[in-house]
């Protein structure tokens, strides 16, 4: 066999050397971290004996004896006094058909009698219609009586409205006669929808169809109308009373005229001189009808 070389052996040797220091890393990286366990704080396991005499053997047992003699003289709970005389029921009863006779004998009378029972549901219909006649008598005298009520409130108003206009007049009268100046004014015609005087009355007549006219709602009202009414007015423009002299407008349509002339109080301040309680217009749609 051939000998190696000076340069192999260097290499061979310093090769064995790198594994040698490897291989003691490895042993000591284990030794630091693999914890060792002490091999001398381990021992042969504890046993133990528990040992009783014979005494406290004996003591037990008479214990036990004396504990089931004790159970055993104690008496026994007395059984529940039953309230029947009756003994109960062992066992589910069965089923037992009793039909209810009674209500099979007053089918059968009703199927015997049925003129009786018709007579019978012939009375209870009358009676309900009575007493639906009743109620409805009874809304009726409700509703008259508001009516009248209604109506003698109204005739109160008036009353009292009159009353009051007669107590001016009599100031008035009263004021005259004392020697003080009173302006008269000049009695109501027909006015038409448009006024043409000049002078205080007539600006007084076209305040009171301007005022009319503006709260007079004529969506329903026919082309070509004509309706001449007479209104009563207490002093302050409220108007107290309606009527109707030539009018071919039907209830609605008047009713919209009567809406218009109680809405708003007629024109008032600054006529005071010229104030008339009666007053007769002229409502005309469209307007042109009273030119």
């Amino acid at each position: 066999m051939a000998k190696a070389t000076p340069p192999n052996r260097r290499a061979l040797i310093s090769t064995i050397a790198l594994h040698a220091a490897f291989i003691g890393l490895a042993w000591l990286a284990s030794i630091w971290v693999i914890p060792s366990y002490d091999s001398g704080g381990q021992g042969e396991p504890v046993v133990a004996t528990l040992q009783i005499s014979k005494a406290d053997l004996a003591r037990a047992k008479k214990a036990v004896r004396d504990a089931e003699k004790a159970q055993a003289s104690q008496p026994k709970p007395e059984p529940r006094p039953q309230t029947s005389e009756k003994p109960l029921q062992q066992t589910a009863q069965t089923w037992v058909d009793r039909p209810d006779t009674e209500v099979q004998e007053e089918v059968q009378r009703m199927a015997a009698l049925p003129s009786d029972a018709l007579q019978e549901q012939k009375l209870k219909q009358k009676q309900a219609q009575v007493e639906l006649t009743d109620d409805v008598k009874k809304d009726l005298a409700e509703e008259n009586r508001q009516r009248l009520i209604k109506q003698q409130l109204d005739a109160v108003r008036k009353q009292r409205a009159e009353l009051q206009a007669d107590v001016e007049a009599a100031k008035i009268t009263e004021l005259a006669s004392a020697g003080k100046p009173r302006t008269s004014a000049k009695p109501e015609t027909a006015a038409g929808m448009a006024g043409t005087d000049n002078g205080l009355s007539g600006r007084y007549k076209t305040a009171l169809n301007a005022t009319a006219r503006a709260n007079w709602n004529t969506v329903q009202i026919p082309e070509q109308t004509r309706c001449q009414v007479e209104f009563t007015q207490i002093r302050g423009g409220e108007v107290i009373d309606v009527n109707f002299l030539s009018c071919p407008l039907n209830t609605a349509g008047r009713d919209s005229i009567e809406r218009a002339l109680y809405k708003s109080p007629m024109p008032y301040a600054g006529f005071e001189s010229v104030f008339q309680r009666k007053v007769t217009l002229l409502f005309c749609y469209p307007d042109e009808v009273c030119q």
